[in-house]
């Protein structure tokens, strides 16, 4: 693919705190199979010496724009900050500890080029492991994006696109870009919302490993691995906003399909509460902070529920 398709594309890479892995990242993100793409490399005011090491790999290679956020704002805060600093049309979205194949730009870009109804494309990805494939199976290179929302996005509490991917700029800035009331699972929202309203491209090819690697000093929502109650409603805030915006609401089918989710929102909680009460290693964490899990869309017996187990914890 000629330089000329690579002058379409800005690779935007997101970074926070990992000067451990940014040399060898930002290096698979520079040797790429095309040429002409610029790569802005926007960092959310890192305290590890990142930004340093930024700054010491822009002076030895000119296609990096190094920019810096005015303060810490946050995943969805960078993304909107770093895809403004450009006008190219393509916006390839990248993250700091992944690592990209050579053909990452050129497959995504040559998605875009043979489908102009397509808002974005996205592909699986792999951890190193041959036997182990994140994302979903799919052999079309141009989804229906209805299709995709109601079928993938929708039907599953994860997500089947990660925070990787490239976007049609004049996509991004219809729907505006990322909402950061959503914090670090605002791209879920973003596919969400540009999955109901266009055509969605795919390449069935693990074009990027996950690392997936996070310091000790990284904040504890990224890092947990335990039930974290506060990304669970980010979880649930998301999908009960594009259901509002997506389902008819007016008719009765709408109607039905929205208190279907509000019945699944309140099994979930209640399955990782009813978890709390079996589990002796994970009671605590899940129980005692049982009242963050409150959303405005929970159905009254699982309310009950959640308070009856708050009365027996204060009894004790």
């Amino acid at each position: 693919m000629s330089s000329k398709i690579g002058e379409k594309i800005s690779a935007c890479l997101l970074t926070y705190n990992h000067a451990n892995v940014i040399d060898s990242t930002l290096a698979s993100i520079l040797d790429q199979t095309i040429t002409g793409y610029e790569v802005i490399v926007s960092d959310d005011c890192s305290t590890d010496g990142t930004w340093e090491r930024i700054l010491q790999i822009a002076e030895k290679d000119g296609r990096i724009r190094p920019i810096r956020t005015p303060r810490n704002i946050g995943m969805p805060g960078n993304a909107n900050f770093a895809v403004a600093q450009t006008n190219r049309p393509y916006i390839a979205l990248l993250h700091h500890d992944d690592l990209y194949r050579q053909d990452l730009l050129e497959k995504w870009a040559g998605v875009l080029e043979r489908h102009p109804d397509v808002s974005f494309v996205f592909n699986p990805y792999d951890d190193g492991d041959d036997e182990y494939t994140y994302g979903p199976r799919l052999t079309k290179e141009c989804i229906d994006g209805r299709w995709l929302l109601e079928k993938r996005l929708f039907a599953r509490w994860g997500c089947a696109v990660r925070g990787t991917a490239m976007i049609r700029k004049q996509w991004w800035d219809k729907l505006g870009g990322m909402q950061t009331k959503f914090e670090l699972l605002a791209d879920v929202d973003l596919w969400m919302r540009l999955s109901g309203v266009s055509q969605v491209g795919y390449v069935p090819e693990t074009l990027i490993r996950v690392r997936a690697l996070r310091p000790a000093h990284y904040p504890d929502i990224y890092r947990a691995r335990r039930l974290n109650w506060h990304r669970k409603v980010l979880e649930y805030e998301i999908h009960a906003s594009n259901r509002l915006s997506y389902l008819p609401l007016n008719k009765i089918g709408g109607r039905l399909r929205w208190w279907k989710f509000r019945v699944k929102l309140s099994c979930e909680t209640a399955k990782w509460l009813l978890y709390g009460v079996v589990s002796s290693k994970r009671r605590h964490e899940i129980l005692a902070y049982s009242s963050e899990s409150v959303t405005a869309y929970d159905l009254w017996p699982l309310r009950a529920f959640r308070r009856l187990l708050q009365l027996i914890i204060a009894a004790k």
